[in-house]
């Protein structure tokens, strides 16, 4: 049975999901530092939460970016070491490096869950938000990033079966 990545893809969005988090955590990082920037400078009074927050709105953002470029073929590759290779080796070497991406993110999802499970009951210094808020971003990336590896192993199947 082929898969279907346009049906895989209907199912469930996760890149509008990583897009939107994206875009909120940008504009609050860009508000929080604006903000920081006017009252240190101008009222002369440093904000004692806004560089906490835009510190865990950042990780956030890039835990969410981190999906968002990979899905558009935006991020970091080293082309150079794969396009040396022609046939069934490149083909081969793809697929490895796809499965070490895959391992990476699993064990992140895992580590994420486990930071979490450590830190209930945990709060951060200035905001007094609960440290699980700032810490599910890594599980969150990380899950994201899984299903959208699925969903690139789903398209390359099917162009490999089609083509």
């Amino acid at each position: 049975m082929a898969c279907d990545a346009r049906q895989c893809v209907k199912k469930f969005n996760h890149l509008l999901i990583s897009e939107w988090v994206m875009i909120i955590s940008f504009i609050f990082l860009v508000i929080t530092t604006f903000l920081q920037v006017v009252f240190r400078y101008v009222v002369n009074l440093s904000l004692s939460w806004a560089d906490e927050l835009a510190r865990y709105v950042f990780v956030w953002l890039v835990f969410s970016g981190l999906v968002v470029s990979f899905a558009r073929g935006e991020h970091a590759i080293m082309n150079f070491v794969v396009d040396r290779y022609r046939g069934k080796f490149r083909t081969f070497m793809l697929a490895l490096i796809d499965l070490l991406i895959f391992g990476l993110f699993v064990v992140l999802t895992i580590s994420g869950v486990m930071l979490m499970k450590v830190s209930v009951g945990q709060s951060t210094a200035g905001l007094g938000i609960p440290k699980m808020v700032v810490y599910a971003a890594l599980p969150f990336g990380s899950v994201m990033m899984l299903i959208e590896l699925a969903r690139a192993w789903c398209k390359r199947l099917t162009d490999t079966h089609e083509g």
